[in-house]
C-alpha cells in the first residue's frame, strides 16, 4: 500500500510546479515536493536520482553496499520549488 491518495500529490505538484517522475526503485511516481535534501540514490560519484520517501532506507542501503558515503546536503545547495 502506498501513502496518502497520490491524485492529492499529484495536484499539489502540478499547482506549485514541482516535479512528477518515477521512483527508480518502487516505480511509483511522487512529487519534488515530497523529496527532501539526501533522499537518493547514487548512480556514480557525482550523479544521483531522487527516490520517493519510502524507498529512502533502501536506497541509503544501496549507497552504502556500492560505497557511496551517506551525503548530508545544506538545506541552501537544494532548490526550494516556490
Amino acid at each position: 500500500m502506498f501513502y496518502e491518495p497520490r491524485f492529492l500529490h499529484r495536484c499539489w505538484a502540478f499547482l506549485r510546479g514541482h516535479a512528477w517522475i518515477p521512483c527508480p526503485i518502487c516505480k511509483n511516481r511522487f512529487g519534488g515536493h515530497e523529496w527532501a535534501a539526501g533522499d537518493e540514490l547514487w548512480i556514480t560519484e557525482r550523479d544521483s536520482v531522487a527516490v520517493c520517501p519510502l524507498c529512502v532506507d533502501e536506497a541509503r542501503k544501496s549507497n552504502e553496499e556500492n560505497g557511496y558515503p551517506r551525503v548530508e546536503r545544506p538545506p541552501s545547495a537544494t532548490s526550494s520549488g516556490a
